[in-house]
């Protein structure tokens, strides 16, 4: 029996949260149907960890600005792998893919919005053409908080009530030992009596890692055993490196650049960090959970969706530094409060947070978006 056509539509497959989740579900999903995935910019690093894996991926190449080429050309490939469901995650990849519906042949289309921009620009005119033509073309939409869910429909056009949320899942990796965890501690310069804050991810603005490096340096000044790990790369590292330097934190703070051992590194933290100033479901916030790591975040986006303060970690006031040191002083100060947090922030993502259960909701949206009439 033939197994159905599914394309997943991006921007780029480079490393990012996004990105990761693009890669985890399509080899998920391959083993179900006949899986192909669509870049519009460029493949990136895990385009090609894809097509070694026998997923296909495709290239568009889009130009700046508006490509209306690009509607066409996912036409085509869809009308030639006889597409039947088109996954579009983020906003620009639906546009183009709904465009694709006046072109030919016409899968179901899903919307995913995965994360929303900062600030949030009102744009009247996007809103009516979503209104009026794209979201008419379109037969599902999920977001991946309530927050985004409210975001689609204030700035996006789209009908709240019409919007489902399936929250992000990650599996959880095998816990390292003690010996690997000191290890690799050594190996960055870490100290075994250290106490390291840190984060994975994108170096971007919207993930406001200045906040986060201005906190540990306020809580430093009083407590030597802090130490700030940071892994990642992206358009703000020569920024973050000349923070650092300029507050004088170049022996306190860790900047590791990409890491494909990002997931073991977070390990070696004994308190997680995420200062963003918004954010969906953060791949990195739930693998900490997974990890069973105490974890403070900015109440922004999805992050106070995930974590309730004062009960599976600490939610602070956005670019509040005054706060983010005070929760990052209470943390360091109360080994036993750091252990029972980290137990419920665990307990909270194997109740809702795991790999399983997302896929297990999309394979149902899938199966309910095949089963209607063309």
């Amino acid at each position: 029996m033939q197994r159905p056509a599914l394309a997943y539509v991006v921007n780029a497959l480079n490393p990012g949260g996004t990105e990761r989740l693009v890669v985890d579900m399509s080899r998920a999903f391959s083993r179900e149907y006949d899986l192909q995935v669509i870049c519009l910019d460029t493949p990136g690093t895990w385009g090609e960890a894809l097509r070694a894996d026998g997923i296909p991926v495709h290239c568009l190449w889009r130009r700046p600005g508006l490509d209306l080429s690009m509607a066409g050309k996912l036409a085509g490939i869809f009308r030639a792998a006889r597409t039947r469901l088109v996954h579009a995650h983020q906003c620009t990849p639906w546009f183009y893919a709904a465009l694709s519906r006046l072109r030919g042949r016409a899968p179901r289309l899903l919307l995913e919005e995965h994360g929303r921009f900062y600030p949030e620009i009102p744009n009247a005119k996007r809103a009516f053409i979503n209104r009026v033509l794209i979201r008419n073309l379109t037969h599902a939409f999920v977001a991946v908080s309530e927050d985004v869910r409210m975001r689609l429909e204030r700035y996006e056009g789209l009908d709240a009530r019409k919007i489902r949320v399936i929250y992000n899942g990650v599996t959880p990796r095998a816990p390292i030992d003690a010996a690997t965890r000191s290890a690799l501690r050594a190996q960055l310069g870490l100290d075994r009596d250290d106490f390291v804050i840190g984060t994975v991810g994108r170096f971007d603005s919207i993930k406001n890692l200045p906040m986060l490096v201005r906190g540990i340096a306020a809580v430093a000044q009083a407590e030597p055993r802090v130490r700030g790990l940071l892994v990642g790369d992206g358009p703000e590292m020569k920024p973050i490196r000349a923070l650092v330097e300029q507050l004088g934190l170049q022996e306190r703070i860790r900047i590791t650049g990409f890491r494909e051992d990002a997931r073991e590194l977070a390990q070696c933290m004994d308190l997680f960090a995420l200062t963003s100033f918004s954010e969906g479901t953060s791949m990195a916030l739930l693998e900490a959970m997974s990890a069973g790591m105490p974890v403070v975040v900015t109440a922004v986006g999805g992050n106070p969706e995930i974590v309730s303060g004062g009960e599976t970690g600490w939610v602070v006031p956005s670019d509040d530094v005054g706060a983010l040191s005070t929760a990052l002083t209470d943390a360091l100060s109360d080994a036993p409060l750091r252990e029972q947090r980290g137990a419920a922030a665990r307990r909270r993502f194997d109740e809702r947070f795991r790999f399983e259960t997302m896929i297990e909701r999309y394979r149902r949206l899938y199966r309910e978006l095949l089963e209607q009439p063309a």
